[in-house]
């Protein structure tokens, strides 16, 4: 399991890093029509790019998580379930940045910044509930990374589409995600008042 969650990391870095080569040698073919790209502005497209890093981290930290709790050792499915669908939101959240930026002409990625960190680790001995509030510190994270991506548009060129596009598309569903993992960690916290181990073990199978 461990490998095999090794090996697709390096996949989707593999692959993201071709869609780079293969639009930058696009780019340097010459086209058979000139089009003016409605273009970004750099303090923006900066910002785009360093957001499109951030979801695949977020990504990464995820499915540390789901192979933590698929260890037997641990054994927790319903939270190895969990983590497995969180990985998958934030890299489809990274996947549509990505279009989006060569929708408007740009880059997918910045080849001189982009960097997929593998080195968060699992500490050891984590339970359903410091998982959770472990997700929680990231996605709220990540909204304020978002919001500064916002900001960095509002500020430069007054980059009006992508701000709604992110506010709409991509806020929304941030702060709907905080709130769940709000009221699972609340609800995880009351089950194992009066036994711990119990309480994880009924709130793994009924409540993820």
């Amino acid at each position: 399991m461990m490998k095999s969650i090794f090996f697709g990391m390096v996949a989707m870095a593999v692959a993201i890093l071709s869609i780079y080569q293969e639009t930058a040698q696009a780019q340097e073919q010459p086209a058979a029509h000139d089009y003016k790209w409605n273009g970004i502005d750099d303090q923006c497209l900066t910002a785009l790019h360093r957001q499109i890093n951030k979801e695949f981290d977020a990504s990464i930290v995820y499915l540390k998580y789901a192979a933590y709790f698929a260890q037997e050792k641990v054994n927790l499915p319903g939270f190895e379930k969990f983590f497995f669908h969180a990985a998958g939101e934030e890299r489809e959240h990274g996947i549509k940045l990505i279009e989006y930026a060569l929708m408007r002409g740009q880059g997918p990625v910045d080849k001189n910044s982009f960097n997929l960190d593998y080195t968060y680790q699992v500490p050891p001995g984590t339970d359903g509930e410091s998982a959770l509030r472990a997700a929680l510190k990231k996605e709220e994270e990540v909204t304020h990374s978002i919001r500064g991506v916002i900001k960095a548009c509002e500020d430069g060129s007054n980059d009006f589409h992508l701000a709604d596009y992110l506010t709409g598309e991509y806020l929304d569903e941030q702060h709907k995600g905080q709130r769940e993992l709000a009221e699972k960690i609340a609800t995880l916290s009351k089950m194992k008042k009066s036994a711990p181990k119990l309480g994880e073990f009924l709130f793994d199978k009924n409540h993820m």
